[in-house]
Formats: C-alpha cells, sequence, structure tokens
C-alpha cells in the first residue's frame, strides 16, 4: 500500500490515522518491545503480513512461505525449524522477490481480518491475541 490510497490495494485494508499496512506493521513491531507475548508472535505477525502481500515475491517463494505457515499452526514446525529452513533457501540461488517491474502484476483479494483488524491505533493490549487470530483467519483462506 504504497500509494496514498484509502484501502491497501493488496489485501483491502484500511489506512489507521494515515498509516497504510506496512506502516502498521511497523508499529505492531514497535509494540513487541514491550510485550513479549506478541514478540512470541512475531513470526505470524510477519507471515502474515507477507501472504497477504504477496506481489513482491516470487511463486515460489509465496508457497514456500504458505507451506511454513500452515506447518506452524499446525504444531508441525517450530520457528527454529523455519528459521533453518528460510536461510538454507535464502543462501541459495532461488529468487525470493520479483523484479520490480512485476510487482504491479496482482489481484487485490479481500480477506476477512487484516493488518487493519491487528493494529488497533494505541491499544496494544491484546495484540498477541489479535494477531492469532488473523493467522488462524489467513489459513482458513488459503
Amino acid at each position: 500500500m504504497e500509494s496514498q490510497t484509502l484501502t491497501c490495494p493488496e489485501c483491502g485494508a484500511s489506512r489507521i490515522n494515515g498509516l497504510d499496512c506496512f506502516g502498521q506493521l511497523g508499529q505492531i513491531g514497535v509494540w513487541e518491545y514491550n510485550d513479549s507475548e506478541l514478540l512470541a508472535e512475531h513470526f505470524l505477525t510477519v507471515a502474515s503480513y507477507n501472504l497477504q502481500h504477496p506481489a513482491k515475491f516470487t511463486e515460489a517463494a509465496i508457497e514456500g512461505l504458505r507451506t511454513v505457515f500452515l506447518a506452524y499452526l499446525k504444531g508441525e514446525m517450530g520457528v527454529s525449524e523455519i528459521r533453518k529452513k528460510v536461510a538454507y533457501f535464502a543462501n541459495g540461488k532461488a529468487r525470493v522477490l520479483k523484479p520490480k517491474a512485476d510487482r504491479q502484476n496482482y489481484k487485490l483479494k479481500r480477506w476477512p481480518i487484516t493488518i487493519a483488524s491487528v493494529y488497533l491505533e494505541n491499544q496494544p493490549a491484546g495484540a498477541a491475541t489479535r494477531v492469532r487470530t488473523w493467522a488462524q483467519s489467513i489459513a482458513q483462506e488459503l
């Protein structure tokens, strides 16, 4: 959501107090500093954001993220195992990001819950629960 539109062209979320989706993600990251429960959900926060904002990623990268995201939610894979898997791919020759010219070829997908449901301005309390709800909602849509 890089332009000044009122809604995100990738996920349909509304701006909150001028913050686009990436700005909201950044604010949630700030909240993590003071909230160990939210910090423990960092993988879900970032993975959920990226799954709802896939335009810059290759199909293979999104499919890999989808796979580890669902495995994590099912309790089949932990964060340390995911980090090892991601490091393996990041150090390889496979591309994760699309060339900038190809990033505009995406279709808006309306999600029942977006980052705008997690980032409630000046309401960090309960954010970890909102992240888990957001992630479960995404899993149901995949």
